[in-house]
């Protein structure tokens, strides 16, 4: 993976772009009439719709995520299925999902950037 900074910071914020997307829609799109199994495939598929057209819009042609897509794709998934088992469970507002769901998608790429690194050797 790349290590320049402009990259790296291209990553962080994509990441945390597409997780904070998916929390704040883990709590905003989750319908608790339906149940929680329900409720978070609802939740999820909204998510992967709009951050699947965040990442053609925005992310691959301005910030170069393209090599990025898998970490940042599991880092929506996680904090979305995280978010969505916590707010259903405890009262949460959108934006405390945003800021969870961020900071999963980071902690995702930071868990990419160290597997990629003992695989190749470079740490």
């Amino acid at each position: 993976m790349e290590a320049r900074l402009y990259f790296v910071l291209g990553d962080c914020l994509g990441n945390a772009l597409v997780g904070a997307f998916s929390g704040w829609a883990a709590v905003a799109w989750m319908p608790h009439a339906l149940g929680f199994w329900l409720g978070m495939v609802v939740s999820m598929a909204g998510a992967m719709a709009v951050t699947m057209l965040l990442a053609l819009t925005l992310l691959l042609r301005w910030l170069g995520t393209h090599e990025v897509m898998v970490p940042t794709m599991i880092g929506g998934m996680t904090a979305n299925m995280t978010v969505c088992a916590l707010a259903h469970h405890h009262a949460m507002s959108p934006l405390d999902g945003a800021w969870l769901g961020a900071l999963i998608g980071l902690g995702v790429l930071l868990l990419t950037y160290i597997a990629n690194a003992r695989m190749t050797r470079e740490a």
